[in-house]
């Protein structure tokens, strides 16, 4: 029985509701699924970020805290050692000046952190800097500091308030300790200053980001020093600290993290504080949580997005099946309403399948679209530079673009009938498939592997592989790049930073052994010195006269091991002419023959042009007698040494590759020897002084490394080449200069003036040692002395008598020597100088190279070689 209309309609609609009920419920379920692992996952990952931010301002604090504890600990040192040196003098019957100031200079020099090293005595003057310039009358005594020392005996360390230093105008902080009398009173006080700029700077080598900062406190919570500073707003003593601060210091807590807005300024910061290990001082390190969580907020805006998309169209595909669904309810309820009428039905039925086969003939447009698409991909995928493979789970190479057959040198074919084991020999089946798994679960990887060509040469190259599921078929779309220039580019770098590290620990040395050197010479000049006199006064057949000739010669091995030390160092004063290295190796041989053992065959292989090149000529015959003496005791019983020369032009790849050198014109001294050659490891160390590898008491170690440093100081390079069993080749490479000069005729030497031995000399020296053996030596040969241990002294001297030589140290308190002669030809207009130091570098002279018309006598000296220097100096009138 057939239903009324109206009562099947209302059924209709009924069906139709629920319907919808039933697909928006299952829109929403999967809305709320999806939103909720989102909202999971941005959780998590503001967690990590959270703690990964905190973990960043602990790490930044604890680096702050070791570099200021360690910039506190070197000033504590140094302040200590003042103090032990002022009470020692105090107890030995008085403070020396000079002593005092050279002592504060000297550790002054060793602390590039401290900015000034000073000595207050008890009334608060200051009385002792580390520079020899006159101090202004400064008093100390209302400082808190001072005062804490002075009322506190046993105060230990102690570190002031940040102060505007009255000597050098810097905001600085103050480490200060309490010297005493030998009776135990305040003396006064010892103190380093380090200077805030300098704390800033080092606090601005560290990355804060955009809002990071950096705040240095003292034990009230003051801050000593803000970074970066505020534009306009002073911090330094600022008061102003957090709640949070407080509350963590208030309840003994030595470190701790917390998160708070700024309290100079309104930036959200995650800040780690530290108290400095062993002083009452805190670092406290923030880092912006906005900066640091940009990032997350970026996540998020993406998962929101995706979350909207996702909600539009899963409720753009229930409306559209909602809508298909009423399209259905609609059709059957028309055909059930029409049944009985076929034409109708008929002409209905035609009118949809009319827009089906529209419909279709869209579909397939879209297709051919589509197909012609996927057509131009496949044309770049096969013209793109870089390797482009797919490959399936079972590891079978399905495709491969141009680039891969000219890579691998097979062709498309041959290829196709690979595998990836057969192109990388780092996989096997197994490791393939864990490579697999991994692909399949991250969708993206990117490696570095080795590839194998057709001719079986295997090179670097970096993979990015990228899983696809294609119509339920899983494909690995495989991009891969030959990577051998950057692997050839970055050995290249390794090797340039090992020479340039090899090089900077070189000059490390060098400094330290010409200063080493200074002190000896300085140590010898008084032992040769009286030695000398001693045996003047001694007949030389007792045995007196014996013992004090074997401190002579032992003093003499002395002086020739600090001229390697000096030669070492770059430190030795060269007579540098443009001479012809060709005639000074031809002029150098009988020695060269002489001095190597007749089993060794010593060939010469000089180039046809003369090249001039500027050099001190005894120093080039030095360089050649090492470098022939260190091949023969590499050679067994018999073998062969060749010297070479050569002109070469550098070019910028070669300097690029070589750190040492400089692009230019070069002339190439090379000596080759087929000894038993050197390993790595010994070549990595030969120019380093006091290093060999001959037995005990075979050798000093300072032969090459005297050779390291003439050559630098010539402006050249040397390279070394050698395999252990295949021999050895140095190259030493000295700048072109230009023509040759011509021989000097030598000059006849002048005789003494008679008036020598009546001139008046002025003798200047600040060391009381030398001073005395110097002046003990000049009376002794007859001169007319007079002596000063200063130079103010000696300005003196020189207003009450004529002076016709000033014999002079070059490095003293208050006025160097070549200043001291500018000030005495003032007065002395006629006078000459010899000059005379422990430093050869002392000098006035450009370069280490004495300048025409410089006397210069280099401690520790003969007396023949004084009397000599000044009778040559006044008779050359």
């Amino acid at each position: 029985m057939e239903q009324p209309p109206d009562l099947r309609q209302k059924k209709d609609a009924l069906v139709s509701r629920r319907f919808l009920v039933r697909l928006m419920a299952g829109v929403m379920f999967i809305l709320v699924a999806v939103t909720g692992l989102a909202l999971l996952s941005l959780y998590r990952s503001k967690q990590q970020y959270d703690s990964r931010i905190a973990v960043q301002t602990q790490n930044l604090a604890q680096s702050l805290n070791l570099s200021l504890t360690g910039i506190l600990d070197k000033a504590s040192v140094a302040i200590f050692a003042v103090k032990k040196e002022m009470e020692q003098q105090a107890r030995s019957g008085g403070v020396n000046p000079d002593r005092i100031h050279n002592y504060l200079a000297d550790y002054k020099t060793r602390l590039p952190e401290v900015d000034g090293l000073r000595v207050a005595d008890a009334q608060g003057f200051i009385l002792y800097a580390d520079h020899s310039s006159t101090l202004p009358r400064i008093n100390l005594s209302h400082r808190d500091y001072f005062k804490e020392l002075r009322d506190h005996p046993q105060g230990g360390v102690v570190i002031g308030k940040p102060v505007l230093g009255m000597l050098s105008k810097k905001w600085q902080v103050l480490v200060a300790t309490r010297v005493d009398n030998p009776d135990g009173s305040f003396a006064g006080i010892a103190y380093a200053a380090i200077s805030l700029d300098y704390l800033s700077s080092l606090f601005a080598t560290l990355d804060l980001g955009r809002d990071g900062v950096i705040n240095l406190r003292d034990r009230d919570l003051d801050v000593v020093v803000r970074y970066p500073e505020l534009s306009g707003k002073p911090t330094v003593g600022s008061k102003v600290v957090s709640r949070e601060l407080k509350a963590l210091v208030g309840a003994g807590r030595s470190k701790g993290t917390y998160r708070t807005k700024g309290s100079v300024d309104s930036v959200e910061r995650v800040i780690s504080f530290q108290k400095l290990s062993g002083y009452p001082m805190y670092i406290a390190a923030g880092l912006s949580t906005e900066d640091n969580l940009a990032p997350w907020y970026q996540e998020v805006k993406g998962t929101l997005a995706l979350c909207a998309l996702l909600s539009g169209i899963l409720t753009l595909s229930g409306l559209l099946r909602y809508r298909k669904y009423q399209q259905e309810k609609l059709s059957e309820r028309r055909l059930s309403e029409y049944q009985e009428q076929l034409e109708e039905t008929v002409q209905l039925r035609t009118g949809e399948l009319e827009l089906r086969n529209r419909q279709l003939a869209d579909e397939i447009a879209l297709r051919k679209q589509a197909e012609a698409e996927l057509e131009k991909a496949a044309v770049i995928m096969q013209k793109i530079s870089d390797v482009v493979l797919w490959i399936s789970s079972d590891a079978r190479i399905l495709y491969a673009n141009d680039a891969a057959t000219k890579l691998h040198g097979y062709s498309g074919e041959e290829l196709r009938r690979l595998t990836v084991l057969d192109l990388n020999p780092r996989f096997d089946a197994a490791s393939w498939q864990t490579h697999w798994e991994d692909l399949k679960r991250d969708g993206t990887l990117t490696i570095e592997t080795l590839n194998r060509s057709h001719s079986g040469r295997e090179f670097p190259v970096e993979v990015t592989a990228n899983y696809l599921c294609l119509n339920g078929a899983e494909y690995n779309c495989a991009i891969i790049r030959d990577i051998t220039e950057r692997r050839e580019a970055e050995k290249e770098k390794q090797l340039l930073m090992q020479q340039l590290f090899q090089a900077q620990k070189i000059e490390s040395v060098g400094r330290l052994a010409g200063g080493i050197a200074h002190d000896f010479n300085n140590l010898l000049t008084p032992i040769l010195g009286y030695a000398e006199l001693l045996k003047m006064d001694l007949p030389p057949e007792g045995n007196h006269y014996r013992r004090v000739d074997l401190i002579t010669q032992a003093g003499d091995k002395a002086k020739v091991l600090i001229k390697q030390l000096l030669g070492f160092g770059r430190q030795q004063v060269l007579d540098m002419k443009t001479v012809d290295v060709n005639e000074v190796v031809r002029n150098f041989y009988e020695i060269l023959r002489r001095t190597i053992r007749e089993s060794i065959d010593i060939r010469l292989c000089l180039c046809q042009e003369s090249l001039g090149v500027r050099a001190d000529m005894n120093q080039l015959e030095q360089i050649v007698m090492n470098l022939a003496v260190n091949a023969q005791d590499a050679i067994g019983d018999k073998g062969s040494i060749r010297i070479e020369t050569s002109r070469v032009v550098l070019d910028e790849e070669y300097a690029r590759q070589h750190a040492e050198a400089s692009p230019g014109e070069y002339l190439v001294l090379a000596v080759i020897d087929n000894g038993c050659g050197m390993s790595e490891e010994t070549r990595s160390h030969i120019f380093e002084p006091f290093f060999t590898t001959k037995g005990v008491g075979k050798g000093t170690g300072l032969g090459l490394a005297t050779i390291y440093g003439l050559v630098k100081q010539h402006d050249g390079h040397v390279w070394v080449e050698s395999e252990p069993g295949r021999g050895t080749i140095f190259k030493v490479f000295l700048p072109v200069s230009g023509q040759v000069q011509a021989a000097e005729s030598a000059a006849p030497k002048r005789r003494p003036l008679i008036r020598a031995r009546e001139a008046r000399l002025l003798l200047v020296e600040d060391s009381e040692v030398v001073r005395d053996m110097v002046a003990d030596l000049m009376v002794s040969s007859g001169y007319r002395t007079l002596v000063a241990a200063t130079p103010m002294q000696a300005l003196r001297l020189a207003h009450q008598h004529h002076i016709d030589l000033l014999v002079s140290d070059v490095v003293m308190p208050d006025m160097s020597g070549p200043e001291l002669y500018r000030e005495l030809l003032k007065i002395r207009p006629e006078a000459k100088v010899l000059y005379m130091s422990g430093y050869t570098f002392d000098v006035v002279v450009e370069g280490r190279d004495l300048d025409e018309g410089i006397h210069f006598l280099q401690k520790p000296f003969a007396v023949h070689d004084l009397t000599e220097k000044i009778d040559t100096i006044l008779g050359a009138d």
